[in-house]
Order: C-alpha cells, then sequence, then structure tokens
C-alpha cells in the first residue's frame, strides 16, 4: 500500500562530518603511540603530563585587575598542545592537501612525525634527583607550603607565607614575591608531575639513543617553568629548576659526562645559570678519586633581552650576571648573548647570522672540549654528552605587549631555524652528543604565541626525520636552495633518508597569521551573525503569501494522485544520491587532534572573577517601625491581647460568639469606609436638667452608629439610664414600632454616617489603637480592679450566692416582665462622672453557662402603618433594682466578660417616672463570662416598616432597625408577631398579660408572609415620596376593633 507523503519517514543516519573522520583516524593512530616502544617508531618524542593544569592563581577576594596580570596560567597547556597538534598535522600530512589525508576506510600510515606520549609520573620533591639540586631544607619548606597552601588561602588568604626561624636569634626569612609566584591545592601534584615529565623524557632520549631508530629528541611540555629558580630561591613563576632536575637525573642514571644547556626564552635564566656556576665550582674543587658522575661538567648559554626581568630594575649584580661571558676558563663555560630590534626580516637573519649563531659556536667548542678532554685523559669515561633546550617563546612577535615592553622580539620562524642548527650541532661526531636533544618549555604566555612557537620549534626539532613517498615539491626544491646557500651540503639533508624517500622540511605559511587566525576561530568561533535577508521582487502587500503558508506548500509536481485516491511518491522523485565523505582540511584535523590530547575529565582553565571574589552576601532591608505600636521598654513584646478573666466555664463557649463577629465583619460596603468629609466627633455637653427616659436615652443613642450592618459585638452593650422611680409620672409619646427607635428625630441636626469599621476594632487593628479606644471610653471613669478568686472561694461564694438570692425571691415575688429584643448598638460615649449614677450590684449574682442552643428563623410582623407622634430611641437594656427573674438559660442572664457586669436593662412597662440626678448611667466595667446568644438572618423576603411622617428623605434601615433576629429567651412571653393583610391595623394587646409562645401561635410560613405583602398600585400614593407640606404619604389602614391601643403608656406605679 502507497504511504502519505505526510507519513514519518524512516531515520537516516546523518553524513559523517570532517571532524568525525578526523576523530575516527586520530584515536586509532594514538594507540600506536602508547607505551614506551610502542608499534610506531619515531625519532622525536612529545611528553605532556595532565597535573600541569592543576597549578592555577587561587587566591580569593581577587579583583579582575589583579587576575589580568596573572600570565602564568593553565592555558598555556591548551595553547602548547594546540601547537603540537599543528605540527602533527602538518608534518605528518594529516590532512586534504597532504600525503596523509585521514579517511575511514584506510589504515593509519607506518610512518609518524613525531611519538606522542601522555605520562603519569610522579617525581617526589624529597627524592634524591630533586635535592641534589635544592638541597633538603628548600624541599621540606615547599613541601610545607604545598601541604598548608588550603588552610591558608581559607583563613589569610597569603599562601606564601613562610615559618618563622625555628633557632632563636636568626634573622627572619625574605618573603617571596607574591605576584610572581603562587600556590594553590593542586600545585605539588603539578610540579612533581613536570618533574615526572623531564624524567621520561630523559629516559627516552638515553635509551633510544643506544638502539638503532631508537628515539634521540625530546620535547616535553609541562609548567610551570624552571629556569628563574637557583637552588634555594624560587623566583619569575619557577618553583623547581626542571632542567637542572633532569641533568641530575641523566648524570645519575646514564653517565651524563657534560651538558650544554641552550637558552633562548626572552628572559636571562638567572636561577639555572647560579646552579651551573656553582656546580661547576663545586667539580672543580673535587678530589680526583672522586666518583665520575660527580664530576660532570655543565655549560650555559643563554640568548635574551638584557632589558627585560630579572634584569628589568637595573639590579647590577642581575645584569653582570645575564652579561657575563666565559669560555672554558676556571671551569666555566658560560655565554650569554643579547636580542637586538630588527625592522626587517632581511635584517633580522642577518643579525641571526652574525650574532645569534655565536651561541651555537660557543656551545659546540665546550662539547667538544670536554669531549676530547675525556677522551685523552686515563681512568675517565667515555664521553656522553647532550643538548638541554630551555625553550621560551615569550619573545616571539605574536607575545603580549605586557611581556615585550622594550619592543625586543623575533620572528616566529626563527624557533624552527635555531632548533634545526641546535639539531645539527648534536649530529656532529666531535660533540659526543649523538643526537640527544631535550627540549623542556619555560615562557611563552600568548596564546597564538605559544602555539605558533611550538609548532616551529617541533618543526625543527624533527628535521631529517620525517620523509614522504611523495616526489619533492617546490617548496622543498627552494628549502633545499636557501639550505646549500647556507653551507649546508645535501649529503647532510639525505643522509638520514631511506631510499626512495624524501624528507618533509618546514613551511613558513604554516605560521602565518592568516592560517593560525583559521585554526583559533575552530578553538573559538566568533558570534554568529545572520545577515539581513535582502527582499527581492516587488514589494509584499497584504495578499502576499506568508512564510508559515510557503512552508506548507507541496510541489504537486513531485506527488501523482493514483486510483486509489492516495498519494504515491512520484517516478521522477528518485532517492538522492548518498553524499561523498567530506575532506578534512589541516585546521579542522588540528583541532580535533588537540581535543582528544586535552584531558575531559578534569579542569583544563584558570579560575574565573566569580570562583575567587568576596561572596557576595544580600543586605536585608531593616523592618520598618511602625510609630503606632507599643514597644516595651523591657525589649520584650507579645501580641497585642487583651487579657481575659480567669473563669470556670467551658472554653468553647466563646467561639462561637467571636466566630459569628470575624464572620460579620469580613465584607464590608462602600458605606462603611470613613469618609473624608467626617469632622471629629463633637464634646459631650453636659445636662444639668432634669431629663427624662426619653430625653436621655436618645442623648445616649445620638453617639451610636447607624450604619446597616452594625460592627458592634454582640457580647457588647450600652450602658442607659435606669427609670425613675421618684414617683413622677412620665408621658411617653406612642411610636408605631420597635424600628422607630432608630430614626432620628426631625429638630435635631443630621449626624454623618459613621463606618462601622470605625468603632469596632478588628483583630488586625494594633495594640495602641485598641488602647486609645479604650482611654476614650473610659474617659474621666474610675475603673474597678477585680481579684478572682480561687475555685474553692469561687464554689463558696456561688452558694452563698444561691442561698441569698432564695432568700431575696421568697420576700418578694418577681413582677411579670416582657423583655424586648436586644439591638446591638455601637458603644456611644460615656457620660460625665460629675453625674451621679445607680448601679445594680450584680457582682454578686452567679453566672451559670448554658449551652447555646441552634438559632431559630424568625419573621418580623408589619407594623401597622400609622402615623408616629414622638421618637423614642431603640430599645436598649436599662438598670432596675428588681430581682432578676430566671430565663430559659438559667437563673440570671449570661453575660461575655467583655460585658459590663451593671449593663442596664430597659423598662418593661411604659410608665410615668421621675430620674433623680443620682439615677443618671455610668458604664461599669466589671465583666463576666460572655454567653453566644443564637441569632438568625435577616430574610430577603420581609418587607421594610413604612418610614415616618415627619422626615422627608429614605430611612436606612439595618440590622439594628428592621430584619434582626431575637433570641429564643426574649420572644418567650412576646406577643405573637403575625402577618395581616395589607391596610389593616395590627391587634394591640394588653402589655401586663402576654401568653407564653407555643406551637399553635408561632409565625407563618415564608409563602404565607410573600401571600400578605402590601400591594401598591400605579395610581396609588408613593408611600415615601415627600410632600409639599412636609408629610409623608402612608396608606390607610382599615380600622378595627381593639380591645386596647397598644401605645398607650401606662402609668408606673409608685414605689
Amino acid at each position: 500500500m502507497p504511504l502519505s507523503p505526510l507519513a514519518p519517514q524512516p531515520e537516516q543516519k546523518p553524513p559523517p562530518r570532517a571532524c568525525d573522520i578526523a576523530e575516527e583516524c586520530f584515536r586509532k593512530e594514538l594507540a600506536r603511540h602508547e607505551g614506551m616502544a610502542g608499534a610506531a617508531n619515531a625519532g622525536t618524542i612529545v611528553v605532556i603530563h595532565d597535573q600541569c593544569y592543576g597549578h592555577r592563581y587561587a587566591r580569593p577576594k581577587t579583583t579582575k585587575a589583579t587576575l589580568a596580570t596573572i600570565m602564568e596560567r593553565p592555558e598555556r597547556m591548551l595553547a602548547s598542545v594546540r601547537g603540537i597538534a599543528i605540527a602533527y598535522v602538518r608534518l605528518g600530512e594529516r590532512h586534504m592537501e597532504g600525503s596523509n589525508p585521514p579517511r575511514p576506510d584506510q589504515n593509519a600510515p607506518e610512518r609518524i612525525p613525531f611519538k606522542i606520549r601522555k605520562t603519569s609520573r610522579m617525581v617526589g620533591l624529597d627524592s634524591q634527583v630533586v635535592t641534589n639540586v635544592h638541597g633538603t631544607k628548600w624541599m621540606e619548606e615547599l613541601n610545607s607550603l604545598c601541604e598548608n597552601v588550603g588552610q591558608k588561602l581559607a583563613s589569610t588568604g597569603k599562601e606564601l607565607a613562610r615559618d618563622p626561624p625555628t633557632m632563636p636569634g636568626q634573622p627572619p626569612k625574605d618573603a617571596f614575591h607574591p605576584m610572581d609566584l603562587y600556590l594553590s591545592s593542586e600545585s605539588r601534584n603539578a610540579l612533581q608531575g613536570a618533574l615526572g615529565g623531564v624524567l621520561d623524557a630523559v629516559d627516552a632520549v638515553f635509551q633510544g639513543s643506544s638502539l638503532d631508530n631508537g628515539v634521540s629528541r625530546a620535547f616535553v611540555c609541562i609548567r610551570p617553568p624552571g629556569h628563574h629558580c637557583s637552588a634555594e630561591w624560587p623566583s619569575g613563576f619557577c618553583w623547581l629548576n626542571n632542567v637542572h632536575i633532569g641533568i641530575e637525573h641523566a648524570m645519575m642514571n646514564y653517565g651524563l659526562t657534560h651538558a650544554a644547556i641552550i637558552d633562548f626564552d626572552l628572559h636571562h635564566g638567572d636561577g639555572s645559570q647560579d646552579i651551573t656556576w656553582d656546580r661547576n665550582k663545586k667539580v672543580q674543587g673535587m678530589h680526583k678519586n672522586a666518583a665520575n658522575w660527580k664530576k660532570t661538567s655543565i655549560g650555559y648559554f643563554s640568548l635574551h633581552d638584557i632589558n627585560s626581568f630579572p634584569c628589568e630594575d637595573g639590579d647590577d649584580s642581575k645584569v653582570q650576571a645575564a652579561s657575563l661571558c666565559i669560555d672554558n676558563a676556571h671551569g666555566q663555560s658560560i655565554w650569554n648573548i643579547h636580542l637586538e630590534t630588527w625592522s626587517t626580516v632581511e635584517e633580522f637573519w642577518q643579525i641571526y647570522e652574525e650574532k645569534y649563531l655565536v651561541l651555537l659556536d660557543k656551545a659546540r667548542k665546550y662539547l667538544k672540549h670536554h669531549t676530547n678532554r675525556l677522551r685523552k685523559s686515563p681512568n675517565h669515561p667515555a664521553p656522553k654528552a647532550a643538548i638541554f633546550l630551555s625553550a621560551g617563546f615569550d619573545a616571539s612577535e605574536h607575545e603580549t605587549g605586557g611581556m615585550q615592553r622594550h619592543a625586543v622580539n623575533v620572528p616566529t620562524e626563527f624557533y624552527a631555524r635555531f632548533t634545526r642548527d641546535a639539531v645539527r650541532l648534536a649530529e656532529e661526531l666531535d660533540t659526543g652528543v649523538d643526537g640527544r636533544i631535550i627540549s623542556v618549555l619555560e615562557g611563552g604566555y600568548s596564546d597564538r604565541a605559544l602555539s605558533s612557537g611550538v609548532l616551529s620549534h617541533l618543526s625543527g626539532l624533527c628535521d631529517g626525520q620525517v620523509y614522504t613517498d611523495a616526489p619533492i615539491s617546490s617548496l622543498a626544491f627552494n628549502m633545499h636552495n636557501r639550505t646549500n646557500g647556507l653551507g649546508v651540503h645535501e649529503d647532510m639533508l639525505t643522509s638520514y633518508a631511506e631510499p626512495g624517500l624524501t624528507p618533509i622540511t618546514y613551511d613558513p605559511l604554516w605560521w602565518h597569521e592568516s592560517r593560525l587566525s583559521e585554526l583559533e576561530n575552530l578553538v573559538t568561533p566568533p558570534p554568529n551573525v545572520i545577515p539581513k535577508k535582502v527582499r527581492s521582487g516587488p514589494a509584499a502587500h497584504f495578499s502576499s503569501p506568508t512564510q508559515s503558508f510557503t512552508a506548507k506548500v507541496v510541489d504537486p509536481s513531485k506527488l501523482q494522485r493514483g486510483l486509489s485516491g492516495k498519494y504515491t511518491p512520484s517516478r521522477s522523485a528518485s532517492p538522492a544520491p548518498p553524499l561523498p565523505l567530506p575532506e578534512v582540511d589541516w585546521a579542522t584535523a588540528a583541532h580535533t587532534l588537540s581535543q582528544l590530547l586535552i584531558p575531559s575529565d578534569r579542569q583544563t582553565r584558570s579560575h574565573k572573577f566569580e570562583e575567587l571574589a568576596e561572596p557576595r552576601v544580600k543586605k536585608e532591608k531593616p523592618a520598618p517601625v511602625l510609630t503606632s505600636v507599643h514597644v516595651d521598654p523591657s525589649g520584650r513584646q507579645l501580641r497585642g491581647r487583651k487579657p481575659t478573666a480567669t473563669s470556670y466555664a467551658d472554653n468553647g463557649s466563646d467561639d462561637e460568639s467571636v466566630r459569628t463577629t470575624s464572620r460579620a465583619s469580613r465584607r464590608q460596603t462602600i458605606a462603611d469606609f470613613p469618609l473624608a468629609s467626617i469632622e471629629p466627633e463633637p464634646k459631650q455637653r453636659s445636662m444639668s436638667r432634669r431629663m427624662s427616659i426619653a430625653s436621655s436615652v436618645g442623648s445616649t443613642t445620638e453617639s451610636h452608629s447607624t450604619s446597616r450592618a452594625s460592627s458592634v459585638l454582640p457580647n457588647r452593650r450600652s450602658a442607659i439610664p435606669a427609670p425613675s422611680t421618684s414617683g413622677v409620672p412620665v408621658k411617653k409619646a406612642k411610636v408605631p414600632s420597635t424600628t422607630a427607635a432608630a430614626r432620628i428625630p426631625k429638630s435635631r441636626p443630621p449626624v454623618p454616617r459613621v463606618p462601622s469599621n470605625y468603632l469596632s476594632k478588628t483583630a488586625a487593628s494594633s495594640d495602641k489603637e485598641k488602647e486609645n479606644e479604650m482611654d476614650q471610653l473610659t474617659s474621666r471613669v474610675q475603673r474597678v480592679k477585680l481579684n478572682m478568686p480561687s475555685k474553692e472561694e469561687h464554689d463558696a461564694k456561688e452558694k452563698a450566692k444561691e442561698a441569698d438570692k432564695k432568700a431575696k425571691a421568697m420576700r418578694k415575688a418577681p413582677a411579670p416582665k416582657t423583655t424586648k429584643p436586644p439591638v446591638k448598638k455601637a458603644p456611644g460615649r460615656p457620660p460625665k462622672a460629675s453625674k451621679p449614677t445607680f448601679l445594680v450590684n450584680q457582682a454578686e449574682i452567679s453566672v451559670p453557662v448554658a449551652t447555646p442552643q441552634e438559632p431559630e428563623v424568625e419573621v418580623a410582623a408589619i407594623a401597622p402603618l400609622e402615623q408616629p407622634q414622638s421618637i423614642v430611641p431603640e430599645a436598649t437594656h436599662a438598670v432596675t433594682e428588681q430581682p432578676i427573674a430566671p430565663t430559659a438559660f438559667g437563673e440570671s442572664s449570661v453575660r461575655s466578660p467583655r460585658q459590663s457586669i451593671g449593663t442596664l436593662e430597659p423598662p418593661t412597662e411604659l410608665m410615668e417616672m421621675s430620674i433623680t440626678p443620682e439615677q443618671l448611667p455610668v458604664p461599669p466595667f466589671l465583666e463576666a463570662e460572655p454567653l453566644p446568644l443564637p441569632t438568625s438572618p435577616p430574610r430577603p423576603d420581609t418587607p421594610p416598616p413604612p418610614p415616618p411622617s415627619n422626615m422627608n428623605g429614605f430611612v436606612n434601615y439595618n440590622t439594628q432597625t428592621f430584619g434582626t433576629a431575637r433570641p429564643l429567651s426574649e420572644t418567650h412571653g412576646q406577643p405573637v408577631l403575625q402577618w395581616l393583610p395589607p391596610n389593616i391595623a395590627a391587634p394591640a394587646p394588653a402589655l401586663g398579660n402576654v401568653p407564653a409562645m407555643t406551637d399553635s401561635n408561632r409565625p407563618p410560613s415564608a409563602t404565607a408572609t410573600r401571600q400578605s405583602l402590601p400591594v401598591f398600585t400605579a395610581s396609588g400614593t408613593i408611600p415615601f415620596a415627600p410632600r409639599p407640606n412636609g408629610a409623608v404619604a402612608v396608606p390607610k389602614a382599615e380600622p378595627k376593633d381593639e380591645p386596647k391601643n397598644i401605645w398607650e403608656v401606662p402609668e408606673t406605679p409608685a414605689r
């Protein structure tokens, strides 16, 4: 069955890349290099030690400027390995332009340019080969410094601090230079690994030189350098003198009789020269019977800049040492030549021929002198010499300006030609060297200087050992002509060649800047900048295809529809032919080989600035100091919580009331927020005239909140004056219903609405605000402090109160009492303390706690629509001297600890009375246990009562005036509230005889309530519309015979 063109195609293996082909070939080739006597043979070996990457600058809190001045870094090894890889590819022609391009289907070539060995040999600092050069004391101190470097870096950051002298009276030790020298936790491994690499190269050269076609030349890629280090003093990035330790190893193990050190670093090797002088001086004074290996002579020959380190400061001793020239006198052979400036390449090569080659002539003279001496002297071993090169590449033309501050350098080709001339010196017969050359990496601090310098150096070091089967090229022919002009005969070039092979010589174009840049772009790719596409053709418009549509377009020529309706691939669309294998250019091959030589399982780079910088600690902002919070001067501060009196009631008795309060205050409307125009509450003026109950209650009510939703806690009540007992009758006006108590009289000025949350403090209010509120409520009122008794005393007092209460009940029977539903009111301003008050001593009344009952839903009755005569304040509790009648919850009313024990009860009957000044209310602060009263939410379908006739405006009905559920204890004994048809007056039962509520006279259901609602028509009178004369239209009620008017206030009987 033909497949859909949209069906997923089977995954095809991507074609190999050039780097993949090169990696596969070089892995096979490097496997032949392993071991001392590997399968591949070459006359030159390159030794690399991976432990040398670990030596790096690690002082904490280092700035970027300081870190930029550190020149001796692990990246030097990376650049040197890159130069080794380029030399291997170029000399071995392992690229597409050479005779041995990498291909996956062919075996590795038999001949290799040089052998690469990654050694892991470690030489201890306390070994004899090291202590013979640097002494025991200095090696012990260096070992101690390396052991404690981690602790010192973590504590003080000064890892070079030397220990104080052990013997008293000794002068303190000289401090090391902090910028030239540094140590890290892996420095000891790097130092020991560098020595291991040098000794490996010495072993390979001396062992291979005794074999046919064996190794006779070596290059050691290690760090840190060593030619500035003397016997007991490190300097200039150098901790150990690697070359002298290698010579010591050859003397002790291979019978080295004399050695020449040729140093072409930019800086003078003052350490190597000092050790050489001391060594020759010691040999000069030895006894004739001393061991022959101890009598080895060393010659030092250096090409350097006299103005650079260590002579940059103009120190006389350093300048004289760097200019010393002594030729076979007093057992010393030291020759120093200073570099000169040049302007053209031709000028430089002229200086090279006339001046720089003198250094090799002096070395040749030294080697031949000691060879002839050993041959002529009896009882001396056969001459066995070697040349050690201190290969520094900091004099390269690509070195940084910081190192070449005096503008003295050499072209890159100098290293190839100078090394080739040294190799040919080693091949001379009368020198006793037998071709043995060991080159050790010294200086060179720019990546390009190192990579190009190592490439050039290895090109000269492998001179005459690399051959190819291809005919000689034009470049080789030109080099042949150049060498003939220098006096080099053709038989010298082909003396080591096999029959039919052509020797490979270096090409100066290998290290041209353009070639070096090509490789550097592979190592560090530049940022990929996507060029902007230039639009061709007409400008795009609204109907031009979008990019997504263009991508979805299918070429119909490649598809054709079959009889089955399925798309099948077109016959003309044949599978693409396999792509040819990519060719491997020299840059890709060199980069791939360098990646195989660089370890991937360890650190190979320096510390970054972020790793050494001081860790930044985020500064926490100090907490804002709230001025409204009272801070205790003792330093201790708890949550602002009012202390509650200890009681023996149930712990959960107050939970329901608190939860009801929090739920009631969750949601607020815009009217609940304080208005910007609200003025401060005026001070209460003192009343000097006698007041009736109506006037006193009205004055107390003025300070209460008239918001729609009450925010007063259900367990807090206002203090209201008690009815007068003087016997003076007081006439009271009729009120249509209890909701009229909240109406404001017409004669009084309008009071701005105060939000419910203005007087009630929630749990989120601060302690200071709560204290200010309490201070306002209790101003000019004397506080009463109660000491709570123990439980035994409390029980005894309860029993006494029980007996006393029963005795009082027997003396005077309780009068019938009709309680009205409590209205939640905000605490009003307290009256002045100067007014006499009359309080009921209720502190002695027992307060039993009853379990709260489930609230019952009650329906408010429709009040008859009548014209009110006067306004009576909200019904509140007043203070009475009557005994407290038992209720449904217990023998006395239960109050919360937040209620005043002396709360005033409202009068149960309206009567005439007179009030004396001693009977004015003063709110007490005696508290008792709370009792959550069950309440029912107002029903949304309950109609509001009619507005008063003397008020032109809308009356704000709230839970205090409409729809307030009343607890069962207060409805017990009240007349039954019933729904009546519209315009029918409610019957007025007698107040003196109120029957108890039964199941037969409960309020009607919600269905009956909806059916009995008043009906207003379009042509009828608007009940709330204002009249021109200020009256309000009130629907007329149908007259009904009433046994007694409920609004007639009976006279209060005199006591």
